[in-house]
C-alpha cells in the first residue's frame, strides 16, 4: 500500500550557519539597530498600539489640554473640570523600507556576517529616512517663531541665539522641563567654538560630553547633533538684487534696482542684515519685492537682496493631492541643483502656498540635467506638470523644542499569508514596529528580504517649538 508522508521542515538557528535566515530574529536585531541610529525619532513624542494599519490608514493622537485654575472661598463649592486633549488626525503615510537580495553563494554566512552585510546598513537608510522626515518638520515653524539670523550662528553669537529661543519658548508658555535643541553639522561646529560649551569644568558633567563629542544640556536644552537637519551651505542657484532706500522694521514691501534678473512671485529672499526667510507674494515685480511678511530689522540703502530661482515639475502630467513619490526637478543653473535639507515650496499666494523639505535627492538616470526630490510628506495640493517649485535659501535651521511638539506615530503592517511562500513576522521596541518578509525568488536565485515600517509624522502644537537660523 503507498503512503504519503507529510514533512515540516523546521529550521534551528545558530550563529556560525546559514540556519539564521529567520524573520523573527532580523526584525529583533533590527529595531535594535534602528534605535541605535535615529535621533530626532527619539526625541519627540511616540504613539503607538499594536494594532495592524494599512498605508493611509488614519490615526488619533491627542495633544493634552490644559486646566482652568480657581479660588474659592471656605465652605464653597468646588467647580470640577473634565480632563480634555485635542484630538489630532495623522495619516499613516510614511511606508520605510528596505529590499534586498541574499544570494545563495552569500546564504552560508552566518546570521552575523548576514548581518552586518545587510542588516546594519538596510537599517541605517531607513533610520535616516525617519529622521530626515521629523528633522523636515522644522518648516512647520517658520511662520510662528525663529530667533537669529540665516549665516549668522557663529561662536560670537551662539550665546544670544540660544538664549533668544529659550525665552520665545517661555513666552510661548513651553513647558521648562523636557526641552531639546537639534543643530545640523555646521550649527554645531559654530556652537562648540564658544567658551559656552568648551568650559567643561562649569558644566558639572566632569567634560563627559565635550570628550564624548556631544553638546550636552545648555542653557535649560538638552542639545544634539542630527546630520539630518535641515540647511545647505551653499551651491543655490540665486541672484542678487540691490536695495533702493533704506527701509524700516515693520515693512513689507522692498524696493530694488532694475538692473537684474526679474523676481518671480512665490521665489524665496534673504535681505542683507535682516537674513530671514521671506518669499516674494503678489506685486513683485523689477523694482519692488513684496514679502509675505515684515521686515525684523532694519534693510539700508545698498544692501543686497538675494533672490533665490525657482525650479520646473518635469512630471509628465499633474501630481494629485497624495502623491509621495519623486518628484523631477527641471530649469536649475548647472551644478546648483535642488539639495538634500533645502527648503521647497510650491504656490505663489498665502492660502495656495505649502512648504516641504527635501529629503532624498538624485540625478535623473534618464536626464543628468534634471534632479528627482523626495519631499518630507506626500503633497497637500495638487502640483502640475510644469508648475514653478521654489527652493529655500542658504542657511541652516536648527530646532529648539519639547517632545511634545511633533509626533512620530507607527503602527504594525499586516503579515502575509505564509501559505503563498512568504515568511514574516512583525515585532515592537520602544513603540516602534518592523515588519520583516523574505521569500525565495527563483529568478535572482536567492532570498529577497524586505524590511519595512508603516509611521506618520504629526504637528502636534507649534507653541512648542522654535526655529534657530544660522
Amino acid at each position: 500500500m503507498n503512503k504519503l508522508y507529510m514533512l515540516q521542515v523546521t529550521m534551528a538557528c545558530f550563529d556560525n550557519d546559514n540556519d539564521a535566515f529567520i524573520p523573527e530574529l532580523w526584525a529583533r536585531e533590527g529595531l535594535a539597530i534602528l534605535e541605535e541610529n535615529m535621533v530626532m525619532a527619539n526625541l519627540v513624542h511616540r504613539d503607538f498600539e499594536m494594532e495592524v494599519a494599512n498605508y493611509g490608514d488614519v490615526v488619533n493622537t491627542r495633544r493634552p489640554g490644559t486646566f482652568q485654575v480657581y479660588r474659592k472661598t471656605d465652605g464653597e463649592a468646588i467647580v470640577k473640570q473634565d480632563a480634555t486633549a485635542v484630538n489630532v488626525q495623522v495619516p499613516l503615510d510614511q511606508h520605510f523600507y528596505v529590499t534586498f537580495t541574499i544570494t545563495d553563494g552569500e546564504a552560508s554566512k552566518s546570521f552575523q556576517d548576514l548581518l552586518q552585510i545587510y542588516l546594519l546598513p538596510g537599517m541605517q537608510s531607513i533610520a535616516r529616512g525617519i529622521d530626515r522626515v521629523i528633522c523636515g518638520q522644522v518648516h512647520r515653524f517658520l511662520n510662528t517663531t525663529t530667533v537669529g539670523k540665516l549665516g549668522g550662528l557663529n561662536g560670537t553669537t551662539a550665546r544670544d541665539y540660544l538664549l533668544a529661543a529659550r525665552e520665545q519658548l517661555n513666552k510661548q508658555l513651553a513647558y521648562p522641563e523636557g526641552r531639546r535643541l537639534v543643530v545640523g553639522p555646521e550649527a554645531e561646529t559654530a556652537l562648540l567654538k564658544t567658551d559656552l560649551f568648551l568650559k567643561a569644568n562649569e558644566r558639572g558633567d566632569g567634560g563627559d560630553a565635550l570628550r564624548e563629542a556631544a553638546l550636552g544640556r545648555v542653557l535649560g536644552f538638552d542639545t544634539y547633533m542630527a546630520q539630518n537637519q535641515p540647511g545647505i551651505s551653499g551651491g543655490a542657484d540665486s541672484f542678487a538684487k540691490t536695495v533702493n532706500g533704506d527701509h524700516a522694521i515693520g515693512v513689507n514691501q522692498v524696493a530694488v534696482t532694475e538692473a537684474g534678473d526679474t523676481p518671480e512671485e512665490g521665489s524665496f529672499v534673504v535681505l542683507e542684515n535682516e537674513q530671514q526667510v521671506h518669499w516674494c507674494t503678489t506685486g513683485t515685480n523689477d523694482t519692488l519685492l513684496v514679502l509675505d511678511s515684515a521686515l525684523r530689522a532694519a534693510v539700508a540703502n545698498g544692501k543686497e537682496a538675494t533672490v533665490y530661482d525657482s525650479v520646473t515639475v518635469d512630471s509628465g502630467a499633474t501630481l494629485a493631492a497624495g502623491y509621495a513619490k519623486g518628484i523631477n526637478l527641471t530649469g536649475y543653473a548647472s551644478g546648483k541643483p535642488p539639495q538634500i535639507g533645502q527648503l521647497l515650496a510650491f504656490g505663489t499666494t498665502a492660502s495656495t502656498r505649502h512648504t516641504y523639505t527635501i529629503v532624498g535627492a538624485y540625478v535623473n538616470p534618464s536626464d543628468p540635467n534634471d534632479t528627482i526630490v523626495w519631499l518630507d510628506r506626500p503633497l497637500e495640493y495638487s502640483v502640475a506638470n510644469g508648475a514653478s517649485a521654489f527652493p529655500g535659501p542658504v542657511g541652516s535651521m536648527s530646532l529648539a523644542f519639547h517632545r511634545d511638539a511633533l509626533a512620530l506615530v507607527t503602527r504594525p503592517l499586516a503579515l502575509p499569508n505564509s501559505s503563498m511562500g512568504v515568511r514574516a513576522h512583525v515585532a515592537s521596541y520602544n513603540d516602534v514596529a518592523m515588519r520583516v518578509t523574505m521569500q525565495y525568488d527563483i529568478s535572482t536565485q536567492g532570498t529577497v528580504v524586505c524590511l519595512d515600517i508603516l509611521a506618520g509624522v504629526a504637528l502636534l502644537d507649534e507653541n512648542l517649538g522654535c526655529v534657530i537660523l544660522g
